[in-house]
């Protein structure tokens, strides 16, 4: 199953019983958590605090709404190839870390000013 390459690691430690209907969620064109692609189907929200992510329903099995404190994700990597940027990080969690990538210039926004603020 797609979700045990990194999400069920993810949720482990960071699951959450649902996203909170006041937090705004849009799609990520491009990401990917551990070795799994999630193009189209993972769900962002930003708080002060950290990151709500979650999928679409149809997605729903194995893949319960998580949220990740800022302080879990590692630091930002750009890459750029042909006319595509991505950025490249990981996510902490007790037993190790999880390879995230993703495409979206709001969430390195708020990746960025919370590891601003936290120095």
């Amino acid at each position: 199953m797609i979700s045990h390459m990194g999400w069920s690691r993810l949720a482990a430690q960071y699951a959450v019983p649902a996203v909170p209907a006041t937090v705004n969620q849009e799609t990520l064109t491009f990401a990917r958590i551990g070795v799994a692609k999630y193009n189209n189907a993972a769900r962002i929200g930003f708080t002060v605090e950290g990151l709500y992510l979650s999928t679409w329903k149809i997605f729903f099995v194995g893949h319960p709404p998580l949220f990740i404190p800022w302080a879990a994700f590692g630091p930002v990597q750009t890459q750029t190839f042909l006319w595509a940027t991505t950025y490249t990080t990981h996510i902490s969690t007790t037993t190790g870390q999880v390879p995230f990538a993703f495409s979206n210039n709001r969430l390195l926004a708020a990746l960025s000013a919370a590891q601003s603020a936290a120095h």
